[in-house]
């Protein structure tokens, strides 16, 4: 096995570590795969391209992509035998997408989280981190929500998560799997995708970039807690190095904003105003949703580093660059 060390207080560096990270092409996995290697690691990325870019994945002579679906793919236990530490980001996104497409819904998230459990069962693994959503709580009965919170999905999406998320904590328990798990909250930040499930702050910023009125599902008093893709690469390499196996942690800042306050916001920071526009609730999404990080702080060390305003000016920055270069924001 190889080993690992820390420079900083917030960001671990791999050295030599192989990692295998699923979905590694998307939103988030893209940037944990960036991270890896800028921490030193060999990586393989497993992704079936449903959703996630080729684009994203930066050129590397330590990085191997296989194109796959973790449901179906033959070679999977020789993938993890390979493997000193597995990031499971591999899943079909979005409350509202479940409910029409439920049968993919679950092969993706939970029979191909099963299948890649089966195949750490017995290997020789440091760490493996899946990556939950706060989506299991549903609404919340009090804030902010701990981990001990009650959990009652009212989305396929979320039920999907919550059982590979048992799953997890039972192959930790049964079969010696060292995996963790990690409940995130709302994430942003770059590469943004481009589909009506992405978060709603890359919907808005599209928006804004065409000119077009902002809209608002509902009456924009929803709650939410923001945090940057960057602040959850921390929490996954942290886990990956800390988290106690079986173990769950809230991923988010505590910090809560209302849609409305971010919409308003986005306006500001992108000097683009115009009409926000309200349309009826959308079903499947919760009223309130801000974490409680008290235990990732205390057994991972973990500590968000962006807040709002500041995330959301660097994205816009950026996005300017891109677009006076001729490219895709990314």
């Amino acid at each position: 096995m190889t080993e690992t060390r820390e420079t900083d207080d917030r960001i671990p560096v791999f050295p030599a570590a192989r990692c295998l990270v699923t979905g590694g092409a998307g939103f988030i996995g893209s940037n944990v795969t960036r991270a890896l290697l800028a921490a030193g690691a060999t990586v393989t990325v497993i992704d079936d391209f449903s959703t996630g870019r080729r684009e994203h994945l930066p050129q590397s002579d330590r990085l191997a992509v296989v194109e796959g679906d973790l449901a179906t793919l033959l070679d999977l236990p020789a993938r993890v035998a390979d493997a000193d530490y597995v990031f499971h980001l591999a899943a079909q996104v979005g409350n509202v997408r479940s409910l029409a497409e439920t049968e993919r819904d679950a092969a993706t998230n939970v029979l191909g989280t099963v299948r890649l459990l089966a195949a750490c069962r017995g290997a020789e693994i440091r760490k493996l981190v899946y990556s939950s959503s706060s989506a299991t709580f549903g609404e919340a009965r009090h804030l902010p929500i701990d981990e001990a919170h009650p959990q009652a999905p009212e989305s396929f999406y979320a039920l999907s998560k919550l059982t590979a998320e048992r799953y997890a904590g039972l192959a930790a328990g049964l079969w010696g799997v060292p995996a963790v798990s990690l409940r995130y909250f709302n994430v942003f930040g770059l590469p943004m995708e481009e589909s009506e499930y992405t978060g709603v702050i890359s919907i808005f910023f599209n928006r804004l970039l065409a000119g077009e009125p902002l809209v608002i599902y509902g009456d924009g008093g929803q709650l939410r807690d923001f945090v940057h893709v960057r602040d959850v690469v921390q929490a996954n390499l942290r886990a990956a190095l800390h988290g106690r196996p079986g173990g769950v942690y809230n991923v988010g800042t505590g910090v809560t904003t209302s849609v409305r306050q971010l919409a308003e916001a986005m306006q500001e920071v992108t000097g683009r105003g115009g009409e926000i526009l309200y349309r009826p609730a959308r079903a499947g999404e919760v009223r309130e949703s801000v974490a409680d990080i008290a235990r990732a702080r205390r057994e991972l060390g973990f500590e968000p580093g962006y807040d709002l305003r500041r995330g959301l000016s660097e994205i816009w920055a950026e996005m300017g660059e891109s677009l006076t270069a001729g490219s895709t924001p990314r």
